[in-house]
């Protein structure tokens, strides 16, 4: 028993139709083909370079040069002799100030070889002292780390080396620091003046650390001036 398939409705093709679908079915798999072959055309004549039009030049080539640190010393030989030779200067015009205000009793000589501000006055003079302390502490410190180098001695050595003969030169009631009763410890006294020594070698001396001039009178505030002490003032 046959089942038979589902009715439509459409009229049949004509034969010019039928004729006409066969003729699109036979030509569908060359449009096919040729759709392929075309994308394959387009994508071979698609190119993407990479590279660059000239290759990249980096230049790596520099000058090294290398120096040596010196710590606070000048880059160069001249320039760290012309500081030298300044600082000497400057002590030298500063020696006679320096010597006033140890006979005022306001600085005295440390272990260190430097300055100590005992006492600081009160107003602007004060201000001024503290200038003064402070500029010949620098040019000292210049002064010894030079003699250091030169003689290839470590600093504390000179440093000693200063203290002991700024204080073996010191006048009478002169503040001075000396070794402690301890190990290890210092101690301020008043100087009992210059004492008998060793000259320090001409080629480690500080060139400031000579005899200062004698004490400069000590002003009394009422424009006339006094000689400075010479004993026991106490601090």
């Amino acid at each position: 028993m046959t089942t038979a398939g589902p009715r439509t409705n459409l009229p049949p093709l004509s034969p010019q139709a039928n004729e006409a679908g066969l003729r699109c079915r036979a030509l569908l798999p060359l449009g096919v083909g040729l759709l392929a072959a075309a994308s394959l055309t387009s994508c071979s004549n698609f190119k993407v370079d990479v590279n660059s039009p000239e290759p990249i030049k980096v230049d790596v080539s520099m000058r090294l040069d290398v120096y040596q640190y010196k710590g606070d010393e000048p880059g160069k030989p001249d320039a760290a002799q012309v500081s030298y030779e300044e600082a000497v200067e400057r002590q030298r015009n500063r020696m006679a100030e320096i010597q006033r205000l140890k006979d005022n009793r306001f600085v005295a000589e440390d272990h260190r070889g430097m300055l100590h501000l005992r006492q600081k006055p009160a107003g602007d003079w004060g201000e001024y002292v503290e200038r003064t302390v402070n500029a010949e502490n620098e040019d000292r410190t210049l002064l010894m780390r030079k003699v250091a180098k030169d003689s290839n001695k470590p600093l504390h050595e000179v440093q000693a080396e200063q203290w002991k003969l700024r204080t073996d030169k010191a006048y009478q009631g002169e503040w001075i620091e000396v070794p402690g009763d301890k190990p290890n410890t210092f101690k301020w006294i008043q100087s009992d003046g210059p004492r008998v020594k060793k000259s320090a070698s001409a080629s480690d001396a500080v060139p400031d650390a000579v005899t200062p001039a004698s004490p400069a009178p000590v002003p009394t505030g009422t424009g006339e001036t006094k000689p400075a002490e010479t004993g026991g003032a106490t601090e």
